[in-house]
């Protein structure tokens, strides 16, 4: 039996981590447990909540230094409502983005970010955002991390729009769930992809419990599925290309703004569930080949 462990132990491997809702702390308990086994990913990709992670395992931080990081964070270091923003947008008939203007969560960025830009880190990192002026993916391999991040975590309806020149940009997981293709084109030299896939909560709770949906609920699980099939077919691609993809998808306790004191507990989930995995054989995590 080879295990995961003894697979990525020898091959350079490409980090992905998915868009989750405050998924942070389930994937700063993945690479907690990378670290604790000496594995160290050769490049790193991200959205949303994994962009987030990605900066700051790409830019030299620790799995202790990541964990601490999360666990400190409180609403209030990001909560800064925008009403009158909104009532603005709204008269100009521009239409709100957001509650949160963003600026808290910008600064909390650049304190904690070891590095200025994408391309000062230590290892190769590509971060996506969903640019709604063109209606396309933007994918940021360059250019000031800080606010690659932030785009890449402005979650609709939660984060007004980032303004980047003439474009807004929003959360990468609206198009983008897990850059596997993304960082195989920009890192041609991997030989694997480890990906943490967190599963939204429309598609968990469509597993566990089918029910009838309204228009919102309707448009949700729509735009789940899309997404989970685009990734789909970005795995078999990367498979096609040579490049097996090993997917690790734990279900982990809920987060949100007012769930963050549940972080650490998410935090431990995610640990012990990849520890599992890499002491598993690595056949159990090949979803799409071999």
């Amino acid at each position: 039996m080879t295990t995961l462990a003894e697979v990525l132990r020898t091959r350079r491997f490409g980090l992905v981590l998915s868009a989750g809702y405050f998924g942070f702390f389930g994937h700063a308990g993945l690479v907690a447990a990378l670290e604790a086994e000496g594995l160290v990913p050769a490049a790193w990709a991200g959205t949303s909540a994994g962009a987030l992670v990605a900066a700051m395992g790409a830019s030299g931080m620790t799995a202790r230094e990541i964990g601490e990081l999360m666990s400190a964070v409180k609403r209030d270091d990001f909560w800064d409502p925008a009403p009158f923003s909104i009532l603005w947008d709204t008269i100009r008939g521009r239409g709100a983005t957001g509650l949160l203007r963003g600026r808290r969560f910008r600064d909390l960025l650049e304190k904690n970010l070891r590095v200025p830009t994408i391309e000062a880190c230590a290892s190769p990192l590509v971060i996506v955002t969903s640019d709604v002026t063109s209606a396309s993916p933007r994918v940021h391999v360059k250019g000031p991390l800080a606010a690659a991040v932030h785009a890449s975590c402005a979650y609709p309806g939660l984060f007004q729009t980032v303004e980047d020149d003439a474009s807004q940009l929003w959360d990468g997981g609206l198009v983008d769930k897990a850059p596997l293709v993304a960082l195989t084109d920009h890192a041609r030299d991997l030989e694997a992809l480890l990906v943490m896939y967190l599963p939204s909560d429309t598609k968990a709770a469509a597993a566990s419990k089918p029910r009838r949906h309204g228009y919102v609920g309707g448009l949700a699980q729509g735009l789940a599925t899309v997404r989970h099939e685009h990734y789909v077919l970005q795995a078999k691609l990367c498979e096609a290309r040579g490049v097996p993809v090993y997917e690790l998808s734990p279900t982990l306790t809920a987060l949100g703004p007012t769930r963050l004191h549940l972080g650490p507990r998410a935090l431990e989930e995610s640990r012990s569930f990849v520890e599992l995995a890499l002491a598993s054989p690595a056949s159990a995590t090949r979803s799409y080949g071999g």
